[in-house]
């Protein structure tokens, strides 16, 4: 006959502890922002490569020089910044810190769940709590239409 080990309150303990740590460092994982692309900080994405047809978000009309829009291209939304009168540029809307939707806020993109700001103009980050750039699509002026393709 061979003896059974009994439960202890130390075995019981050690047991919870290691299934907690694991449950824990599972659910970090989850947090990792999702996106098309990542860029370091400080540094202005380049285009995401798509082979997409370009597809019309907006009149180029409702977005002024050095304004923001939101948009949807193919069921993916983007913002979109105009710098100038011949061009735009699209980013993608997700925020690079913890995946939020975020939101055209005057020149600049403003995530409403933690407060990340990015730029417009390049979609670098200039406050945080995201410290990765926006991914940006390939976006035009078509006529009286701003383009993107994704």
């Amino acid at each position: 006959m061979t003896a059974e080990p009994s439960l202890t309150r130390r075995n019981v303990l050690r047991v919870t502890t290691a299934a907690s740590g694991a449950a824990c460092a599972l659910a970090l994982v989850g947090c990792t922002p999702a996106g098309p692309a990542q860029v370091s900080a400080g540094k202005t994405p380049e285009a995401i490569p798509t082979t997409g047809t370009p597809v019309r978000v907006g009149k180029l009309s409702d977005v002024p020089v050095g304004a923001t829009a939101k948009g949807v291209a193919n069921d993916v939304n983007v913002v979109i910044f105009r710098p100038d009168e011949t061009s735009v540029l699209a980013y993608s809307d997700v925020c690079t810190h913890a995946g939020c939707q975020i939101a055209p806020n005057g020149a600049d993109f403003k995530c409403p769940c933690h407060g990340s700001v990015f730029k417009g103009a390049d979609g670098t980050m200039v406050s945080g709590p995201a410290k990765v750039a926006l991914p940006r699509y390939a976006a035009a002026i078509d006529g009286e239409w701003i383009t993107v393709s994704v």
